[in-house]
């Protein structure tokens, strides 16, 4: 009989949480990575597209355990922002996490169940899908995602 079942034995060898700061990033489509001294603000890079644009987007990849994970943003929202989609792996995960804000909320949290297929490394690619029809503008400030498995 063996020690381990499968699920178990990934589990022991492959993560389960991530934590992904925006220095890590690697911005695929109009943004740049940039340091914000606001003290107002959580932590201090941001991924930030300037000038923002419909279909902006940024990726990093990370190795994980397959399974159901809760993943968490630190972001601003406001009357400027757009809708974040997020892939992994080039499956949809979500595509309207709406950034809107009538009024300026920073360090908001935001949470999403996402799902990973398989263990390995995966691709995460997160890219601006529209904007509210309130919203004025694109933009995105990311501060830091973080994810754990449920």
């Amino acid at each position: 009989m063996p020690l381990f079942n499968q699920q178990e034995f990934s589990e022991l060898l492959l993560p389960t949480s991530f934590t992904h700061w925006h220095d890590e990033s690697l911005v695929e489509v109009g943004g740049q990575l940039r340091i914000d001294t606001n003290p107002a603000l959580g932590y201090g890079i941001e991924v930030y597209q300037n000038p923002s644009a419909n279909g902006d987007k940024f990726s990093f990849k990370r190795i994980l355990a397959a399974g159901t994970y809760a993943i968490n943003l630190i972001t601003v929202c406001n009357n400027n922002v757009g809708i974040l989609k997020l892939e992994i792996d080039g499956a949809l995960a979500f595509d309207d996490m709406d950034l809107y804000s009538p009024s300026t909320i920073v360090n908001a949290i935001l949470i999403r169940n996402i799902t990973i297929a398989t263990d390995g490394l995966h691709e995460f690619v997160w890219s601006i899908n529209g904007k509210n029809a309130s919203a004025i503008n694109y933009y995105f400030s990311g501060r830091k995602i973080w994810a754990r498995k449920i």
